[in-house]
């Protein structure tokens, strides 16, 4: 199947705990693949046809569920990231306003209030991504032997580590840098 956001996740675990074998392909592999087998239209009967195809030519690794701890690494990450852009979009509204011709007291209130807000909720999120890796030894253990790597910090570990699975995704270091 194809990996469409998180839309594909329930059918996949679905699929899994019932032991079936499913292999999970990047949108842009799927898409190219069609392309390479002479496809000019998309639809779902089509895209169906065509990731069964290729299932049947090529041997896809299977896929591998995520543990229950990088799948919350992943939620707790994407969020903090989430609200880091919201806090962005706040801090520039409330300059455009301090260099506005007129300002307004009450917005200037509510975008400080909406990114003091933000802030606790960084600072919350941070600290349970920092209490879910010293719980889990395995990520535990992968955080410490990457912060030996100078300048990279527990932030951009936890988002490597729950974006790849931990690095199971990845057969090859070459296929990690790619």
């Amino acid at each position: 199947m194809e990996a469409t956001g998180i839309y594909y996740e329930h059918f996949v675990w679905f699929l899994h705990e019932r032991g079936y074998a499913v292999s999970v392909i990047l949108p842009t592999k799927a898409k190219r693949y069609l392309q390479a087998i002479g496809n000019k239209s998309k639809n779902d009967k089509i895209d169906a046809k065509g990731l069964s195809r290729m299932g049947l030519e090529q041997k896809l690794p299977l896929w591998q569920p995520f543990s229950k701890n990088i799948y919350r690494l992943r939620l707790l990450t994407r969020q903090v990231e989430d609200f880091n852009n919201q806090r962005t979009v706040f801090l520039n509204q409330l300059h455009a306003l301090n260099h506005s011709v007129f300002s307004v007291k009450e917005v200037e209130k509510n975008l400080k209030k909406m990114i003091k807000e933000l802030e606790r909720g960084i600072s919350r999120i941070n600290k349970s991504i920092e209490k879910l890796i010293m719980v889990d030894e395995k990520l535990r253990s992968k955080v410490q032997n990457i912060l030996s790597i100078r300048g990279v910090g527990i932030k951009t570990i936890a988002v490597l580590l729950s974006e790849t699975n931990g690095f199971e995704t990845f057969e090859s270091q070459g296929q990690l840098v790619s």
